[in-house]
């Protein structure tokens, strides 16, 4: 795939807003760990403040930014992130497109989760004809999370795991281990075997969901540091969670 091929797909208030220009995907990575003057966005891309105003006005119109006046100087602006990644291309892959079609037989086998095996089915083909769809796992995580921390009692990391783990089980989400405490690094087995792009996108669902459940019973803010999905099938996920500070 080429540079020109490559593409990112946001959700915006005014709908899915697909960006190929490497500047503005550069300028949307960036904002989504920070707010932003057009300074500190022209010192990062090394871009001319002239360049990267024809992006930020064109951006602001399709709703992936927004702008507000600086309180320490009123003739400044700050940018920030109103969009969300959704998807990220990439190359298509055969061995995914293979992936999928015995996922898909899978569905008729007997003790079958149905509605799972879909949803394999579903992130393998889209990995496989060329869409990473691993942005959209992790906010259904984090959306899937909030809604457990309102039936959860725990407020310990713990027993918050512990919580986790029945939860996962009950629901055939996975395995979930506690590998360490300090850092606190989560090993979910799933049984599938999947390609490791597919099995990438799998484990963003499980980091959206423990981040955004230590977040809400916590009151503290989480990140994902370091992950990696590994196994003969790729069917184990690890991922290290910190706390910031």
């Amino acid at each position: 795939m080429t540079m020109s091929e490559i593409f990112d797909i946001y959700s915006t208030p005014k709908g899915l807003v697909q960006v190929s220009n490497p500047v503005r995907r550069q300028i949307l990575q960036q904002l989504s760990v920070s707010d932003l003057s057009l300074t500190d966005i022209s010192n990062i891309t090394k871009k001319a403040q002239s360049t990267l105003s024809v992006h930020l006005d064109k951006m602001v119109c399709e709703g992936l930014v927004i702008s507000r006046d600086d309180p320490a100087d009123c003739r400044r602006k700050i940018f920030s992130l109103s969009s969300r990644l959704m998807a990220r291309s990439r190359d298509v892959n055969a061995e995914g497109i293979d992936a999928y079609r015995k996922t898909l037989a899978q569905i008729t086998e007997p003790g079958s989760n149905m509605f799972k095996t879909m949803m394999r089915a579903l992130i393998v083909g889209a990995e496989g004809s060329g869409l990473c769809i691993g942005p959209t796992m992790r906010h259904m995580g984090r959306g899937m999370g909030k809604a457990f921390s309102g039936t959860a009692s725990s407020s310990k990391i713990e027993d918050i795991i512990s919580e986790i783990q029945e939860f996962y089980e009950k629901n055939g989400i996975g395995e979930v281990c506690v590998y360490t405490f300090m850092p606190l690094t989560i090993i979910v087995r799933d049984n599938y075997d999947v390609t490791q792009c597919a099995a990438e996108s799998i484990s963003m669902f499980s980091q959206g969901f423990f981040v955004k459940v230590l977040e809400e019973l916590t009151k503290k803010n989480y990140r994902i540091a370091s992950s990696e999905c590994f196994g003969a099938g790729n069917n184990y996920s690890k991922f290290v969670i910190e706390q910031i500070i």
